[in-house]
């Protein structure tokens, strides 16, 4: 069975150590995520877990140059081409879903991975604060409190930029009523 090894800084061993304690130790933890991150990479190319029926009918529209021009325009502010475009278009309207560019995803995923450390952060704030009621804990309650409430303030702006970006997408595309 093959070995993977690499180094951390102590600081994101010990935290990387905390989260791994409830999830049945580092190596557990790690073939978790290697699980993970190879199913999700397959994912991505394989489409998405819904199969879709592959597309091979052609559908042939007429517009002016006034209109392709528009539409090229369109596409090009998504990077995408103009086939693509109006494909897209077309399946939001037919199936009320369209999936997120490229980009929005990055941008989704990048919000649920610093959601995601919040979240780990927040339970060690938490975690703290407990062990503060104890008499003999030197810990400072003012300190981690504000600590935990600017967790919270991270929390709401990553939502908020996630929120944008779903609803950016689907906004979009409902613009287009006219």
């Amino acid at each position: 069975m093959p070995v993977f090894t690499f180094r951390l800084d102590d600081e994101v061993a010990h935290r990387f150590d905390t989260v791994a304690e409830s999830a049945g130790g580092r190596s557990a933890l790690l073939r978790r995520l290697v699980i993970n991150a190879v199913d999700a990479e397959e994912g991505e190319r394989s489409g998405p877990v819904r199969r879709r029926e592959r597309a091979t009918r052609r559908f042939e529209i007429r517009l002016t140059d006034a209109e392709i021009a528009a539409l090229d325009a369109a596409a090009d502010v998504l990077g995408m081409k103009r086939t693509d475009w109006v494909t897209r278009l077309v399946r939001c309207r037919l199936h009320s879903a369209a999936p997120l560019p490229l980009e929005e995803r990055a941008a989704v995923a990048q919000a649920w991975r610093e959601l995601n450390r919040i979240g780990i952060n927040l339970n060690q704030a938490t975690r703290a604060l407990n062990a503060s009621v104890m008499v003999e804990s030197g810990l400072d309650v003012a300190r981690e409190a504000a600590r935990v409430a600017s967790f919270r303030a991270e929390i709401r702006t990553a939502l908020a930029g996630l929120g944008t970006a779903l609803k950016g997408d689907l906004a979009y595309w409902d613009s287009l009523d006219g």
